[in-house]
């Protein structure tokens, strides 16, 4: 089973987007996924697949409150997605973000364990995917869903802001834990992808990053996203757009990453 994380310096850079498309991708080509949203400081997976307030979140499975059983919820058979697709809930009430934003260092190792009892049990049910949704920045919620990946998506943003904070969070936190990234540029202006500025902002990439973490790609902005109003599973209800093709490419680099110690293959 592969365990990734995606996670950004900042919020804005659509992670949760990709996270939840790429989930589906690969649950459609008949991979069993488990996709956990463990962004607790804004919850947001249950608005992208349309689902109705629950009373069972991911949290109180944390909390040893709960079963895994309890807080996963199959989306396959409504999707009618070829494998299995089992997603954990953040609680999206303000009290409940409030009350998890102060937890304290030790409960969130007891909350590592508890997810690294859930990758254990997930693999050994025939999971091939657990993707973690992580909050942005460097939080105890977003080191945990590091430490337990074998490696981690980095999402940014072309612009000098994301630059110098995916570099701190890449020399601040990676390379302490040593633990092994992609980096995926999202929202791309389609100009800098045309010559002569792509040629410029490659150079400048590779200057920056080239020694810190593997360039997976980029993915344009496209305007037509937004119509979706964050409540649109791409992959589902327009799997032709140019977004979700340019998805279905990171998809493919993922299916060939060999793991914790290797390099990608086939980034653009």
């Amino acid at each position: 089973m592969k365990c990734f994380t995606l996670h950004s310096y900042k919020g804005g850079t659509g992670k949760t987007t990709i996270a939840a498309n790429l989930a589906v991708m690969l649950s459609q080509m008949g991979r069993n996924v488990a996709l956990l949203d463990l962004d607790f400081q804004a919850p947001s997976l249950h608005t992208l697949f349309g689902i109705r307030p629950q009373t069972t979140y991911i949290n109180a499975y944390l909390a040893q409150e709960k079963t895994p059983k309890e807080v996963l919820v199959d989306l396959a058979p409504s999707l009618k997605l070829k494998g299995r697709l089992l997603v954990g809930f953040s609680d999206p009430n303000v009290e409940a973000i409030r009350s998890q934003l102060a937890r304290d260092r030790k409960w969130h190792m007891q909350a590592l364990s508890q997810l690294l009892n859930l990758k254990v049990r997930l693999q050994a049910e025939g999971a091939d995917y657990m993707i973690l949704d992580s909050a942005p920045g460097v939080h105890y919620s977003s080191v945990n869903a590091i430490v337990l990946s074998d490696f981690t998506v980095i999402v940014a943003k072309i612009d000098n802001f994301d630059f110098d904070g995916t570099v701190n969070v890449l020399d601040g936190l990676y390379t302490p834990l040593n633990k092994p990234t992609l980096l995926l540029f999202n929202k791309v202006v389609p100009a800098l992808l045309e010559e002569p500025r792509y040629s410029q902002v490659r150079k400048t990439i590779e200057d920056t990053f080239s020694s810190k973490t593997k360039l997976m790609g980029f993915i344009p902005c496209y305007c037509d996203i937004a119509l979706g109003m964050g409540s649109e599973i791409h992959a589902l209800t327009q799997p032709k757009i140019p977004f979700v093709q340019s998805l279905k490419k990171m998809a493919t680099i993922l299916e060939k990453w060999p793991g914790p110690q290797g390099t990608a293959k086939g980034g653009t």
